[in-house]
C-alpha cells in the first residue's frame, strides 16, 4: 500500500509503454564519457563521473563507483518511419537494479521532463562529433549528417522572392532552410515599351547560381509563361529535379527541347501528393485557374508550415470538373499555418471572379451569330478556353484551324495528355481551308495581347502569309490586356475594324473571365488558412499593399504581421517571429535573340537614345605621325535630321568640328580619345542649341 501511495504521489505509473511523450527527433547513437549531456533546467549538475555504454542486450548501464544502475532507451518513430532513440538517466533504488525490477521505477518524471528532452537532444546532436544523424531525402535514401545539412533549431526559414513582387510576371521564389533551397516557379515577363529590341525579361538568378550546391529542386505551380518561361535558362546553370503536374511537365519538355537543355529529371506529381525534399515536406493542393492542373503548394519546415496559393480563383463550376480542394486548405489552417503567400492580381476588384464555364455560352452565341469565318484569339495556355471554343465549333459544324507556334504546341500537348478533347476530323490544316465555305471555318490564333509578331497582329496589318481579313469575318478577342499591353491591343482592334471585320472584345460580351480571384475569393482563402503571418505576392506594389490591408480588415492577421516587400527582400521566419532581413541580388535580365544578359541597362539606354534622338557620325582620317587630319571631317546622320533638308545645319556643324581639329593640331594633340571627346562635346552643344535634341554622336578616326 505504501509503495502504491508513493507512486501515486510522485506521478509514477506501472504502464509507461503507451502514454509516454513522443519525440520526432532523428536517430542518434551515443557513446558519452563524463557529463557531456546538458542538465535539465533547475537540476543541479552532478560532479560524479558517469560512463554510458551499450551492452550486448541493447540496454545502457550507468556505473557509479561499484554500483550498477540500469537506464532505459526509449524508441519512437518520426514522420518518415525512422526509429529514434533518446537515452534516459535516473536514480533508482538498489532493488531496481535487479533484472526483474518493474519499469515504473526506471521512468520517473517522464512527463515532467518531456518538454526538455528535445533541447537535450539538440545540444547532444550538435556537440558530439561522433554522433550519426540520418536524414530522409526525396529519393527515399538516407545519408549521414556529415554529408548533408542537418536541421538546426538555430536555423531560420528564409523566403526570398526573386520575381513577382511589385510587378506582373517573372514569378520566382526561393525557400531556404539551412543548406536546402527549393525554387518555386521560374517565370518570365514581357518587355515594356521602354525596352526596345528585348524579346523577354527573366529574373536575375545570381543568388541561385552562387548557391547552386544548395539548390535541391524546382517546384512549379502551373504552366503559364510567367511561371515556367525562364525555367530553361535556370536549368542551363543548375541541373536539379523539377516537380510539376502532368500538363505542366509536357509544356516544360517542349521548352527544354527548344532551348536544347537535356538531362533534366522531370517528376510528375498530382494534387494531393506530398514529397520530401531535404528538410522540407512539399505538398500540392488542387486549385482553379485559367489553365488545368494548377496547384497551390505548401512547405512543412522545422519552424512551421508555409502555404503558397499560386495563381487561383474559387471556381464552383470549372470546365474540367476539378474543384479547388478547400478541405485541404482548411485542414492546414486548423493545424496552424505560419505564413500564407497569396495571389494579389485582382485584389482591387470586388466580388467573386466568374466561373470559366460562363464563357462557353457567350462563345456559342457569338459563333452562332457569325456570318463568315470566326477568328478567336486567346492565351495559348488557356486550355479550358480552347476546349470551349472547340465545343462551339463542333456545335455549329465548323472545322478548326490552329495558328501560331505556341498555340499549336499547347493544343498538341493538351490532346496527347488528355486535357483537350477534340472529335476526330474537327481539326484541319490551314492548306485545306479553301475546301470549305467561310461559315464552316474557325481559326484559333495567338495575338490577344497585341504582340507585333503574333498571328492576330499580322492579320490586322495584312502581313499574315495565309490569312487575309475580310468584312465578312468575326474576330473574337477572348482575353483582357495585361497591364502595359493596352495600347498594343487597342491598335490591333483599330486595324481590324478598318478592314471591316466585326470585332468582339471586352468583358461586356462575356467572352472572357479572369483566372485570378477577386476580393471575395481572396477573403475565402484567408479564412480557410488563417495564417499567423501574411505575404501578398503576384502583383504590383499597390496590389500587395491593398491585399495586406484586406487581411488586416478581416481580423485574420495583425497589422505588424503583414510583410510587403520587393524582389530580393529576405523574409526570415522562426516558429514565432517574422522579420524583413537584408536583400540579395534581384532584378531584370533581358533576353534578346540568343543573348541572355548581354543587353544591360546601358545598352537599353543607348537604344532608347537612338530611338528618340537619332545618331550623328563624324568620320575623319589622321596621319598618326604628324597628327594632321588628311581627310574629312564628314558627317553622317541617321534618325536625327534628313540631311538634304538640313544642309545649312550640317555645313555649320562641319565648320565647328574643323575649328576643334585646328585647335588640337595647334596644340600638337595626338591622343585619339581626347580628340574624339573634344569633337563630341563641341558638336553636341551646337546641335542642342539649334534643335533642342541630343543625338548620339560617334566620332570615328581612321589611321593613314
Amino acid at each position: 500500500m505504501l509503495k502504491e501511495l508513493f507512486n501515486k504521489v510522485t506521478g509514477q505509473s506501472s504502464d509507461t509503454s503507451a502514454n509516454g511523450p513522443k519525440h520526432t527527433a532523428t536517430a542518434v547513437a551515443t557513446n558519452e564519457v563524463g557529463n557531456s549531456e546538458a542538465p535539465s533546467e533547475g537540476t543541479p549538475r552532478r560532479n560524479t563521473r558517469r560512463t554510458t555504454n551499450r551492452n550486448e542486450g541493447g540496454r545502457n548501464e550507468v556505473t557509479r563507483g561499484e554500483t550498477k544502475r540500469t537506464t532505459t532507451r526509449r524508441s519512437t518513430t518520426n514522420g518518415e518511419g525512422t526509429k529514434t532513440s533518446a537515452p534516459r538517466r535516473k536514480t533508482t533504488s538498489a532493488a531496481a537494479t535487479n533484472e526483474g525490477a518493474p519499469k515504473a521505477q526506471r521512468t520517473t518524471n517522464r512527463n515532467n521532463n518531456s518538454g526538455k528532452s528535445n533541447n537535450r537532444y539538440n545540444a547532444r546532436n550538435n556537440g558530439n562529433e561522433g554522433s550519426k544523424t540520418a536524414t530522409r531525402h526525396a529519393n527515399g535514401e538516407t545519408t549521414k549528417a556529415n554529408n548533408h545539412h542537418t536541421a538546426n533549431k538555430k536555423d531560420k526559414l528564409m523566403i526570398i522572392p526573386l520575381g513577382g513582387l511589385g510587378e506582373i510576371g517573372k514569378n520566382m521564389t526561393v525557400f531556404q532552410y539551412g543548406d536546402d533551397i527549393i525554387v518555386l516557379d521560374a517565370g518570365l515577363a514581357f518587355p515594356e515599351n521602354d525596352m526596345p529590341g528585348v524579346d523577354i525579361v527573366i529574373p536575375d538568378m545570381s543568388y541561385l547560381i552562387e548557391n547552386k550546391d544548395k539548390v535541391r529542386a524546382v517546384v512549379i505551380t502551373h504552366g503559364h509563361e510567367d511561371h515556367i518561361g525562364s525555367l530553361a535558362y535556370l536549368l542551363k546553370e543548375i541541373n536539379v529535379p523539377v516537380y510539376a503536374t502532368n500538363l505542366v511537365c509536357g509544356l516544360i519538355e517542349g521548352k527544354l527541347k527548344e532551348n536544347k537543355v537535356g538531362g533534366v529529371k522531370l517528376n510528375v506529381v498530382k494534387a494531393g501528393d506530398e514529397i520530401r525534399i531535404g528538410t522540407f515536406k512539399v505538398g500540392f493542393i488542387q486549385t482553379n485557374h485559367s489553365i488545368p492542373d494548377a496547384c497551390a503548394v505548401y512547405f512543412e519546415t522545422p519552424v512551421g508550415t508555409v502555404v503558397h496559393t499560386g495563381d487561383f480563383k474559387v471556381d464552383q463550376t470549372p470546365v474540367d470538373g476539378k474543384l479547388m480542394d478547400v478541405h485541404k486548405f482548411a485542414e492546414l489552417g486548423n493545424k496552424g499555418v505560419l505564413a500564407l503567400m497569396s495571389d494579389s492580381t485582382n485584389v482591387e476588384k470586388p466580388g467573386f471572379t466568374p466561373s470559366e464555364s460562363t464563357v462557353g455560352p457567350a462563345l456559342l452565341r457569338a459563333v452562332g451569330e457569325a456570318r463568315g469565318r470566326v477568328v478567336l484569339a486567346t492565351f495559348a495556355s488557356n486550355v479550358s478556353r480552347l476546349q470551349q471554343a472547340v465545343d462551339a465549333a463542333v456545335a455549329f459544324k465548323r472545322k478548326v484551324i490552329v495558328l501560331g507556334r505556341s498555340m499549336v504546341n499547347v493544343s498538341e500537348i493538351a490532346q496527347e495528355r488528355g486535357y483537350l478533347n477534340v472529335p476526330e476530323g474537327t481539326m484541319i490544316d490551314v492548306d485545306e481551308m479553301n475546301r470549305y465555305r467561310d461559315d464552316e471555318i474557325m481559326i484559333l490564333t495567338t495575338g490577344s495581347q497585341g504582340e507585333p509578331m503574333a498571328g492576330l497582329s499580322r492579320m490586322a496589318t495584312n502581313n499574315h502569309r495565309t490569312i487575309e481579313i475580310t468584312p465578312n469575318d468575326t474576330i473574337i478577342i477572348s482575353a483582357t490586356p495585361i497591364p502595359g499591353n493596352e495600347a498594343a491591343v487597342g491598335r490591333t482592334i483599330d486595324n481590324l475594324l478598318r478592314l471591316g471585320a466585326d470585332v468582339i472584345y471586352g468583358r461586356d460580351r462575356g467572352i472572357h473571365v479572369s483566372g485570378h480571384g477577386s476580393q471575395e475569393d481572396l477573403k475565402t482563402m484567408l479564412n480557410l488558412v488563417r495564417p499567423k503571418f501574411f505575404i501578398p505576392v503576384h502583383g504590383e506594389y499597390r496590389m500587395l499593399k491593398k491585399h495586406g490591408e484586406l487581411a488586416v480588415s478581416m481580423g485574420i492577421v495583425k497589422p505588424n504581421h503583414v510583410l510587403v516587400g520587393d524582389n530580393g527582400q529576405i523574409f526570415e521566419f522562426t516558429s514565432r517571429t517574422a522579420r524583413k532581413g537584408g536583400h540579395v541580388t534581384a532584378g531584370k535580365v533581358f533576353v534578346d535573340g540568343l543573348g541572355v544578359g548581354d543587353v544591360g541597362n546601358i545598352v537599353i539606354r543607348d537604344r532608347q537614345q537612338l530611338a528618340q534622338e537619332g545618331m550623328v557620325i563624324v568620320v575623319m582620317a589622321m596621319d598618326r605621325g604628324s597628327g594632321q587630319i588628311v581627310a574629312g571631317p564628314d558627317i553622317v546622320s541617321r534618325g536625327f535630321v534628313y540631311v538634304r533638308d538640313a544642309e545649312d545645319l550640317m555645313n555649320e556643324a562641319q565648320k565647328r568640328i574643323e575649328q576643334v581639329i585646328e585647335k588640337c593640331e595647334a596644340s600638337q594633340m595626338k591622343d585619339w580619345a581626347t580628340i574624339k571627346q573634344q569633337v563630341r562635346d563641341t558638336l553636341g552643344k551646337f546641335l542642342y542649341e539649334k534643335t533642342r535634341r541630343r543625338p548620339m554622336i560617334l566620332p570615328i578616326i581612321q589611321d593613314v
